[in-house]
């Protein structure tokens, strides 16, 4: 193995000619692990970027327009949203044009996944997740942070009489509502209110309608 101190003297052009012999004599394996391990800035970059721009259109339309609801769903089909978000404003909204649902739903559903984790966690911080709904792996990740609202308080006793909340998790299994408006075909489904949440009773009262809707 070269030695550290002559390998951080080589020009540019040693660099790119030893890490070039070292790849050839690497299987596949060991080939992703090690691009995996000095490069994935550099692959992260795009999905950063991707949620910087997001951040940056939520918060402008913040200024130009009234967010009712902040909603992100991981593991969705890739379903159209229109009529969920056309249900959200029936719920919440006053009928003002500038009045907006915004729906991320294009994480994925793994918790093993690094990119969405990564998505999701900066998501989280920038308060632009008043509702998550999501798979079983990755509500047990952010429930282990103590990052969601305890439902049984924030619900009334009307929603909670149906039996499907457990504690900080709406807990739903397979119905046409979720798969059909929402691009939700995995079960259970659990559906939680961030602690940090801008919007909690719009929250509060998006959940009850869900509850309504797959009873």
């Amino acid at each position: 193995m070269l030695d550290r101190k002559y390998e951080r003297q080589m020009s540019g052009k040693e660099k790119r000619k030893f890490e070039a012999e070292k790849m050839q004599q690497m299987t596949l394996k060991e080939k992703i692990e090690y691009l995996w391990m000095y490069y994935k800035i550099i692959f992260l970059i795009p999905v950063i970027i991707g949620v910087v721009i997001y951040l940056g259109v939520t918060m402008y339309q913040g200024i130009t327009r009234e967010v009712l609801l902040n909603l992100t769903i991981t593991g969705g089909t890739g379903t159209e949203l229109t009529d969920l978000e056309e249900d959200v404003k029936d719920l919440l909204g006053t009928g003002s044009s500038k009045e907006t649902v915004e729906i991320n739903s294009n994480l994925s559903g793994s918790a093993d996944d690094y990119n969405s984790n990564v998505a999701l966690s900066t998501l989280i911080g920038a308060e632009s997740v008043d509702v998550l709904i999501c798979t079983e792996e990755v509500y047990e990740q952010y429930n282990d942070q103590n990052g969601f609202v305890n439902l049984e308080e924030l619900l009334s006793e009307e929603a909670l009489a149906g039996g499907k909340v457990q504690g900080d998790a709406l807990v739903l299994e397979k119905n046409d509502y979720m798969t059909e408006k929402m691009g939700v075909s995995y079960e259970p489904a659990y559906v939680c209110v961030m602690e940090n949440a801008k919007h909690k009773e719009n929250a509060a009262a998006f959940v009850e309608m869900l509850l309504e809707n797959v009873s």
